[in-house]
């Protein structure tokens, strides 16, 4: 096979052109590169605090030149697991430790001789019921990915299967679970007790959202038949391309991350994402990248995904867009609408793979790229301030949950219709009233995110994209979505740490599937209820613009009506 070349990126820029070049002078004026390798802290912040969580937080930099080392190790471990006849894999954890699995397993096609991959990232209790109902348990491997051993959510899915091979395998129930955490976590000490049949420890230096060429992201990658020793060879010859052995003329992760940010600082904060199917989920990964990274101290990157791509009269001048997609795939509606953006005065990035395997180089200049973005705004791109905040705010609402055996109550609805109750400071009168005194808030700038607390399904997703279009064709704001608790770990930092542009749409429902924890005095079902009412709280601390809708007990069927009132609302 012939050394692996580095994707070509295409910058079409117009009038910012001048500004991202001088800044990308003076990066290297200042050696930036040299010092990026060095982790030289000074090059992000003056705060002596800051620089030490930096120089912490870096070791993802030759994470990929480390686990080429470690190829050996998983080949033989999925040699072992599929000796060992197992039919599935399920990855189960938050954030960092699923995105990069939901990419591989819808951007590959599964090799011949790979294991079917689920993914599950949400405490919702009919999307755990779906995942169980769909496996055979005996046949199935468990993958329970915490970095940090102590995230809530996985350890709540490991219990909960591990007390189903329990019941079906007895003593010998840990065979069918693996652990990926750092070193000297306490889950270490309980995956040991319970016997699991293999523990990866990653690097404690290596954040979550930068653990894609990791064990986190290549175990579950191995196991589904890609070819992991590939994708680490396309990951370092973009390291090289990047400065990693010296001195680069053009380095892609500079030139990418001086785009983002100097664009940031003109008001062109929101990178659209634009993909051709076959790389829909790449926007998953990207936003817990970007968002955590940089959406801090008032500043950041606002990533954009699935969002339908329009007509220039449907954007303001808020945007870059920034296409990755194959060269030997046309896309050609998605191309000529980028050119109409393009010859309208949008400044448009277009990045061409040759195949999949190429995500490897891709995840890497996206690494730097984000880096140096969080260089550019001044800020640290390895912390995460805020996530902390909700996190805090449901450990309060589970413990009165524990005292008193239900969810504390909240405040009246502003409006109920069609078995929905709208819950808002906004005074309008109805449904209709009620989101068109919300929508009324919004300026020119701003974005709306749509919190779905619901069970994922392509009915739900269908009605969230119609929702979006509304409003992006009426409104003419940016959209962004995700399914709670999914983006807690990832576009929540932005929510609350970046600028207070945001207008937040919080859908939830009760669940029909009621699914017991094992050891709580709790479900699956209040566990997520409690995740919603936790985010909304802190969002409110942060004075953001917040609409709780509650779908009631069937939101396939009362979502329709929503999208409905927003309809008439906006038309008005």
């Amino acid at each position: 096979m012939s050394s692996p070349s580095i994707s070509p990126a295409t910058y079409h820029l117009g009038q910012y052109q001048e500004a991202i070049t001088a800044e990308i002078n003076d990066l290297n004026a200042k050696n930036f590169t040299a010092g990026f390798w060095q982790k030289e802290a000074t090059l992000w912040t003056d705060s002596a605090e800051g620089q030490e969580s930096i120089r912490s937080f870096m070791g993802w930099t030759r994470v990929a030149e480390t686990m080429q080392q470690a190829v050996p190790e998983i080949e033989a471990f999925v040699k072992e697991v599929k000796e060992a006849g197992f039919e599935h894999v399920v990855v189960m954890g938050m954030g960092g430790s699923t995105m990069a699995p939901i990419v591989f397993e819808k951007s590959f096609e599964r090799a011949n001789g790979g294991l079917p991959i689920s993914v599950l990232d949400t405490t919702d209790p009919g999307t755990v019921q779906q995942i169980e109902q769909s496996v055979p348990l005996d046949k199935t491997l468990f993958i329970v990915a915490s970095k940090s051993g102590t995230t809530a959510e996985p350890l709540a899915f490991g219990d909960y299967f591990y007390a189903k091979l329990k019941e079906i395998k007895g003593d010998k129930a840990g065979e069918n679970f693996v652990a990926i955490t750092d070193p000297g976590s306490k889950f270490v000490t309980n995956a040991t007790n319970e016997g699991y049949r293999k523990i990866f420890l990653n690097f404690a230096e290596v954040g979550g959202r930068f653990s894609a060429l990791t064990y986190f992201g290549l175990v579950p990658a191995a196991l589904y038949g890609i070819n992991i020793a590939e994708l680490l060879d396309r990951a370092v010859t973009m390291m090289r391309a990047c400065g990693s052995e010296g001195d680069v003329q053009d380095n892609p992760g500079l030139q990418l991350g001086a785009t983002m940010g100097v664009l940031s600082k003109q008001g062109r904060d929101k990178l659209t994402l634009v993909v051709p199917d076959k790389l829909h989920d790449l926007g998953l990964w990207l936003e817990q990248l970007l968002a955590e990274s940089t959406g801090k101290e008032g500043k950041g990157v606002l990533p954009v995904a699935g969002e339908p791509l329009g007509t220039p009269k449907v954007y303001g001048h808020d945007r870059l867009f920034v296409y990755v997609g194959y060269e030997d795939t046309p896309d050609t509606e998605n191309r000529n609408k980028l050119k109409a953006l393009q010859e309208a005065g949008h400044p448009v990035v277009i990045i061409l793979m040759k195949e999949p395997l190429d995500l490897g180089a891709e995840f890497f200049r996206w690494e730097v790229g984000t880096a140096v973005a969080g260089a550019v705004l001044r800020i640290n791109p390895f912390d995460q301030p805020n996530v902390q905040e909700s996190k805090t705010a449901t450990d309060r609402v589970m413990k009165v949950v524990q005292e008193q055996g239900h969810l504390p109550a909240g405040p009246a609805a502003a409006a109920e219709a069609d078995g929905v109750s709208y819950f808002t400071d906004a005074k309008g009168d109805g449904a209709v009233g009620t989101l068109k005194a919300f929508f009324a808030q919004s300026k020119a700038g701003d974005f709306v995110n749509l919190q779905a607390y619901l069970t994922e399904s392509d009915a739900i997703s269908a009605e969230l994209q119609e929702f979006r279009k509304l409003v992006q064709q009426n409104l003419h704001l940016a959209t962004t979505s995700g399914y709670g608790p999914r983006f807690l770990h990832s576009t929540g930092q932005y929510h609350k740490g970046g600028p207070n542009t945001g207008l937040f749409v919080q859908f939830t429902h009760q669940s029909p599937v009621e699914l017991p924890l094992p050891g709580r005095s709790y479900s699956f079902g209040t566990f997520e209820n409690a995740q919603a009412q936790g985010d909304l709280e802190t969002l409110q601390q942060y004075k953001r613009r917040t609409l709780h809708i509650d779908l009631g007990g069937n939101a396939e069927q009362t979502l329709p009506k929503v999208v409905a009132a927003l309809k008439e609302a906006l038309a008005k």
